[in-house]
């Protein structure tokens, strides 16, 4: 049995990641998941949070925002609704945004719509953070 396995990260716009594996934690939406070579085979529904890569010692970041994730024959694939790499978020501005967003009174922006905004931006603050 491979040590690694092929993962790959799609939204419907492009491919967003792809490379091996040693181990791979994903956010569903009722809680966090692992992957480690030779998972039994899976599909989940994907939440809003960190997906972490693992590789050689190396930590690969994305916040994924929606979708589903699947395991089979040695292989995740994740089908997002969106993705953000690590390297593509800027903590500081992050959490301008949040503060704009929070103190908005807009009934545009209200209820469950601003709930759901407010947690994607606290996930990819989370990220952001991360060394």
């Amino acid at each position: 049995m491979s040590l690694i396995f092929d993962c790959t990260v799609l939204t419907p716009e492009k491919t967003m990641y792809e490379g091996k594996a040693e181990f791979t934690v994903v956010q569903l939406y009722d809680g966090e998941m692992g992957f480690l070579p030779g998972h039994i085979p899976f599909i989940g529904e994907l939440g809003i949070g960190e997906m972490r890569v693992m590789n050689q010692n190396q930590i690969d970041r994305m916040v994924i925002e929606g979708g589903i994730v699947e395991f089979f024959n040695n292989k995740i694939t994740i089908l997002a609704e969106n993705v953000l790499m690590k390297k593509d978020l800027n903590a500081a501005k992050l959490q301008e945004d949040l503060k704009k967003l929070l103190d908005t009174d807009d009934e545009a922006y209200s209820g469950s719509f601003k709930d759901i905004e407010t947690q994607k931006f606290k996930a990819r603050i989370k990220v952001a953070l991360r060394p």
